[in-house]
């Protein structure tokens, strides 16, 4: 089994989902403690009906795998660093959620390709990172890719040109 992850920083979400369908994922599992976001077109509903026209089905798995705000907004602060706020996420809150993470495993088997979703694009700077170091440890045999669906311009810092 492979699970992708994406985010979608830096993407419109035209952009975003033209990406997805590149890499011909099926399904996004939405891991965001809160499915609300900034960027139009990302908070839960709105994102679940652009990916339903182009047959991509979405789940939010609710608030459990996502990184508390309280946490976010304590390393926005430079209260704690995003190393301890990682490292608290593996040890504090993965443990407390077996039965999520094996649904995330679950969901990932259906349906052909299945991403984690969060915002960061760069995934070993987000806590889907560390989810999928967990899933490979109770599923050797799991494959992690993660995506970049940036359009070209942009991830080659050309957006401004």
């Amino acid at each position: 089994m492979t699970i992708y992850t994406v985010g979608y920083e830096g993407c419109d979400i035209d952009e975003f989902v033209a990406g997805l369908k590149k890499n011909k994922i099926k399904r996004i599992i939405d891991i965001r403690r809160n499915p609300v976001s900034r960027k139009k077109g990302f908070s839960k509903n709105k994102l679940a009906a652009a990916l339903a026209e182009e047959n991509i089905s979405y789940e939010y798995l609710g608030t459990e795998l996502g990184v508390p705000s309280a946490w976010r907004k304590a390393e926005k602060a430079h209260l704690i660093t995003r190393k301890k706020m990682f490292n608290d996420y593996k040890t504090k809150i993965l443990p407390k959620h077996p039965k999520q993470i094996e649904e995330v495993v679950r969901l990932a088997k259906q349906k052909g390709r299945s991403a984690l979703l969060c915002y960061e694009n760069e995934a070993t700077d987000c806590h889907r990172h560390y989810l999928t170091e967990k899933i490979k440890t109770k599923h050797p045999a799991t494959k992690v890719k993660d995506l970049n669906v940036l359009p070209k311009q942009k991830s080659l810092g050309l957006a401004s040109l």
